[in-house]
């Protein structure tokens, strides 16, 4: 389609400003940052005008009208993959998602959402809301589909771009929504007033049998140093006779809050992570406060453990302070810095790289492709990595990740519970169940309200008439078969244990919590099975760097 007159002049002016924001990016970051004044070598300057060409050409004879900004962010962002991997760059929604993260609250609902088939703009509620929370004030539940906002239908909207920013806002602020309810024939309206929802690092804290704490850290935001004194102060450090701390799946994140936790761990001034940066450029990071402990350590550690956890479990690792028990873990060593752009937009630039106390490099190399580098599970042996010393002389490797000091594998899930838990088939018959759809006597309402205020003894009894009986595990075969979902019996007969875990772990979580469902999770979990039979090994390590310290004062 031809352009003319005023709308294809403004159109362009538009374009061409953005390009010169790219050029003025490319300038800045193209071998030697260009001082102010300075004029760009020739060549640069070449490809700088061919470059602004191609896009104006784009602009005015592509095949179809392209969005001019989404243009300039995937130029810049291509520029930026052509550095590195974690060189990024955050458009709006990405750069807001950013800050909310760092600051670790933000405005909304207080749901858990996702799509609710690919390519759908609906979606499903997939975990209860907190207690307090606007949508649990409002009485939104698990299984609930949001239709519409404001009365438009949003089945063609995108999830990040559309859904997610219009159901957050102000505080105070208002948003109508429809809801399609599994059970009920209308669609419910409902307006709830937005409030602040903290956005917990911490998942889970918690007393395992024989007085072993547990503590999940999910990611690192500015507030997960502050999250880890409260949890470990309600568990009672003085009571721990072990602790475990699960980094698994915790993709990193606030450098100064992997010190901070760190520093939970560690004595006062023992090294946590050194920065290299350009030009010979650096910082060591010590243990501001330290802490002098008298219970041993396991860190859980897997594949998607990355940046800050890394970091977390090398100090430890490398000071002796905690055996590492796991997978090895993502091998992040390159150090982000954020900085704002125009128009809250951000750019997050590989500015260095961070290394261990016993100064290892831990970065997985990704000379051969970014998807590689992201998808591939190949990992080098002991052998073909540089060796390192811990403090009591024990070795450590560099180059690829942490290497745990105990290899424990995730089992593969079997097909029939890959495939039911894909078609979410476990949620929908729990949410069925405890309404009593199913069956009157098997109903199970929510005790979320009062469940805080409960004696232990209390909830003992509680989550003893939770458990998912061999009956429900029969009502569940029979729920398969009516709604004719295609099923191996053999494979169900095979894994009915596996099968009725992961049914008691949904209902636990409806109806007590996402504590006691974790707690029941965590009773299949072989990688935590395995740290805890190790503790006695945790021990003698820790008696040992103890007996060191002893000895050097």
């Amino acid at each position: 389609m031809d352009y003319s007159g005023d709308r294809s002049n403004r159109g362009l002016g538009i374009f061409l400003v953005l390009a010169i924001l790219v050029v003025t990016l490319l300038g800045g970051w193209l071998g030697e940052k260009v001082s102010a004044g300075a004029r760009l070598e020739e060549d640069t300057d070449q490809l700088l005008k061919a470059f602004t060409a191609t896009l104006d050409r784009i602009h005015s004879d592509y095949a179809r009208e392209v969005d001019g900004n989404r243009l300039i962010e995937s130029s810049i962002r291509g520029l930026l993959r052509s550095l590195d991997p974690h060189s990024s760059f955050f458009s709006r929604a990405d750069y807001s998602k950013l800050q909310e993260e760092q600051k670790g609250k933000y405005y909304g609902l207080g749901i858990s959402i996702k799509a609710e088939s690919p390519g759908s703009g609906r979606v499903v509620v997939e975990k209860p809301p907190s207690v307090g929370t606007p949508a649990y004030k409002a009485g939104i539940q698990v299984g609930d589909v949001i239709s519409k906002i404001r009365g438009e239908s949003i089945e063609d909207w995108d999830l990040l771009e559309e859904v997610i920013p219009n159901l957050k806002g102000p505080k105070g602020t208002t948003v109508q929504i429809t809801i399609e309810r599994p059970g009920v024939p209308e669609p419910i309206e409902m307006t709830v007033e937005r409030d602040e929802i903290p956005m917990y690092t911490i998942e889970f804290a918690f007393y395992l049998p024989n007085e072993i704490g547990y503590v999940k850290i999910k990611k690192f935001s500015e507030t997960t140093g502050e999250e880890l004194n409260d949890a470990l102060k309600r568990l009672d450090e003085s009571k721990l006779r072990a602790l475990i701390l699960d980094l698994r799946d915790n993709p990193g994140g606030a450098l100064n809050q992997a010190i901070q936790v760190a520093d939970r761990f560690l004595s006062k001034g023992q090294l946590v992570v050194r920065t290299r940066m350009r030009k010979g450029r650096g910082h060591e990071y010590v243990a501001p406060k330290g802490r002098d402990h008298v219970y041993p350590m396991v860190v859980l550690i897997d594949r998607n453990s990355a940046s800050a956890s890394e970091i977390v479990a090398g100090a430890l690792q490398d000071h002796d302070r905690a055996l590492i028990v796991g997978q090895t873990s993502f091998g992040k060593a390159l150090v982000q810095t954020i900085y704002p752009l125009e128009q809250n937009r951000g750019l997050a630039l590989t500015t260095g790289r961070y290394y261990t106390p016993s100064d290892r490099l831990i970065q997985r190399s990704y000379s051969d492709s970014f998807y590689e580098y992201f998808s591939g599970r190949r990992e080098n042996s002991s052998s073909e990595r540089p060796e390192y010393k811990t403090g009591s002389g024990r070795p450590v490797y560099g180059g690829g990740g942490i290497t745990p000091d105990e290899e424990v594998s995730r089992p593969t899930s079997p097909k029939i519970v890959r495939q039911l838990g894909l078609k979410g088939i476990f949620r929908q018959y729990v949410e069925k169940l405890s309404q009593g759809d199913l069956d009157p006597k098997f109903r199970f309402p929510s005790q979320l309200e009062r469940w805080n205020g409960l004696s232990e003894a209390e909830k003992d009894r509680l989550r003893q008439q939770h458990r998912v009986t061999e009956k429900i595990l029969d009502r569940f075969r029979q729920y398969l078969d009516d709604e004719k979902v295609v099923y191996n019996r053999a494979d169900f007969d095979d894994n009915r244990h596996l099968i009725k875990t992961l049914l008691e772990q949904q209902l636990m979580t409806r109806v007590l919590g996402e504590e006691e469902g974790q707690r029941v999770r965590l009773s299949i979990d072989e990688q935590l099975r395995r740290a805890i039979e190790l503790l006695p090994r945790a021990k003698s390590l820790f008696d040992n760097v103890v007996a060191l310290k002893q000895g050097d004062t």
